[in-house]
């Protein structure tokens, strides 16, 4: 019999119990659109993988911050200016509070909620929208982070993987100011050393204290007033512009591998901007020998690379074909952000196969691929990655550009045909397949049949057993993780029998 809260809730239960006893799993499918939004926002969903902390603000929260940081709006161009002399295109945020039209029309311009805002598609209004609202969310990274870890804490979700770009500006400067050494990497990277690279590594953790210290005071940590994003773990991505000269995401990268060996809280790179970009097709290949080369293959810095993040819309055949095989195969890459064309690139079935027996994970982001590539439904691999055991999580992308959280995802997954057991999986794959350190609690990541040895009967339980499993949690990053999941997940679980 359902507990009260979800009889009320009017949850529908599959009928019929597996044989041995297994409990009845809920039925998403037959789920109303109330029943749904609810059952997904209390259900623990592990982490998040794919967040660019950039473009996780609500448009009318970077409004309200522009208008504490005394910034201005171009009526024109719909973006935020820093402080300014007000004139004929220029006004002071503050004028947004008596001027609706205007607020309503910055909303749009720096969201994708309203189709062809501007005759724009929806994949410039979202590539786009960075620069127009860059003079506020580049000041205030911390609330960013703060906005993001307590949004994931009120839907059940404790683990974020934040994407940022440590001293972006100096590091770019640095890699122009050694300039392109023709192609030899080994060459690059003794240059980019001998220009003073590896001291960019104290700034950047000092930036990353910097931003841990401004979100741990906005949601009043440590104190009785404690935000629930508190209990948030996080771990950094470093991001490398993809689009501008070779030597300038060369040097980014060399600094993501510096800093991730010398602070724990760094764990892997990315590669970000539009794939489709003239700079970023034209140096595809060249960056895949690049993290490559820098990572030994992945055996020094791991990297979770945007590859496939593509259509016929905005690539051609011949780019389709190879981009994610490339991030895989050359790069090394452990995970795949979007992965959306692997269906068209050449022998994808191979290539799928290949995935799944290694364990590379494709981070699946729905309403970003159907706002920026409109890709969705049917047309989406998200159901042939899963027929194909390749393993796969859910996560937002932009969440404040596209006006949506995690939880949406997991029901628009279901919506289109995802089961139940599909959304539990994803949650435990963002915490198997994350880059925290450890061995996990799980033999069989992606399938979860088989218990590490150590905990075998004791998963889901409120604390493990003093011995072999106390000791695995307490030793590892990822078991405590992992621990604190299924112990949610027991007693969601619980709830809804």
């Amino acid at each position: 019999m359902a507990r009260r809260f979800w009889a009320a809730a009017g949850l529908v239960l599959a009928l019929a119990l597996a044989a041995g006893g297994v409990q009845a799993a809920p039925d998403v499918a037959k789920m109303t659109g109330g029943e749904l939004t609810a059952f997904t926002r209390q259900m623990p969903k592990g982490g998040e993988l794919h967040n660019h902390i950039a473009g996780a603000t609500f448009p009318e929260t970077l409004l309200a911050w522009a208008v504490e940081d005394g910034l201005c709006v171009n009526v024109k161009t719909l973006s935020l200016t820093p402080p300014c002399q007000p004139g004929e295109d220029l006004k002071p945020a503050s004028a947004l509070a008596g001027d609706d039209l205007l607020r309503t029309a910055m909303i749009d311009s720096l969201s994708v909620r309203h189709p062809d805002f501007q005759d724009r598609s929806g994949h410039d209004q979202f590539f786009g929208a960075f620069g127009r609202f860059g003079a506020v969310g580049s000041k205030r990274g911390g609330d960013s982070l703060a906005a993001v870890m307590d949004g994931l804490a009120r839907q059940n979700t404790f683990y974020l993987e934040a994407m940022v770009t440590p001293q972006g500006a100096a590091s770019r400067f640095l890699g122009a100011k050694v300039g392109w050494r023709g192609g030899d990497l080994a060459t690059q990277k003794v240059a980019n050393s001998a220009a003073g690279l590896e001291a960019l590594v104290p700034a950047a953790m000092a930036e990353t204290d910097a931003l841990e210290a401004r979100a741990r005071a906005v949601m009043k940590c440590g104190t009785s007033e404690a935000a629930p994003g508190c209990q948030v773990t996080v771990r950094y991505l470093v991001q490398a512009g993809r689009v501008g000269p070779p030597e300038q995401t060369f040097a980014q990268l060399q600094l993501g591998v510096t800093l991730i060996a010398a602070d724990r809280r760094w764990v892997g790179l990315q590669l970000v901007a539009p794939e489709d970009h003239p700079q970023a097709l034209a140096n595809y290949s060249l960056h895949m020998k690049m993290v490559d080369y820098l990572t030994d293959h992945g055996r020094t810095a791991k990297a979770a690379l945007h590859a496939g993040e593509l259509s016929f819309k905005y690539a051609t055949p011949e780019d389709l074909r190879f981009h994610i095989a490339e991030a895989v195969r050359v790069a090394g890459a452990r995970r795949i952000g979007h992965g959306v064309d692997l269906p068209l690139e050449t022998d994808a079935e191979g290539l799928a196969a290949e995935m799944a027996a290694q364990g590379i994970l494709v981070e699946v982001n729905l309403t970003s691929n159907d706002k920026i590539l409109e890709v969705s439904g049917k047309a989406h691999p998200y159901a042939w990655l899963r027929q194909r055991r390749v393993p796969v999580s859910l996560s937002t992308d932009d969440a404040g550009i596209l006006r949506i959280d995690l939880s949406h995802e997991y029901a628009r997954a279901a919506d289109e045909g995802a089961s139940y057991g599909d959304l539990k999986a994803s949650a435990r794959n963002a915490i198997a397949y994350s880059f925290l350190s450890g061995e996990g609690l799980w033999s069989d990541p992606g399938v979860y049949r088989r218990p590490a040895k150590a905990c075998a009967g004791q998963i889901g339980k409120a604390e493990p057993k003093p011995g072999p499993c106390a000791a695995l949690v307490a030793g590892s990053d990822k078991a405590r993780e992992q621990w604190r999941h299924e112990r949610l997940l027991a007693a969601f679980e619980a709830a809804v029998r």
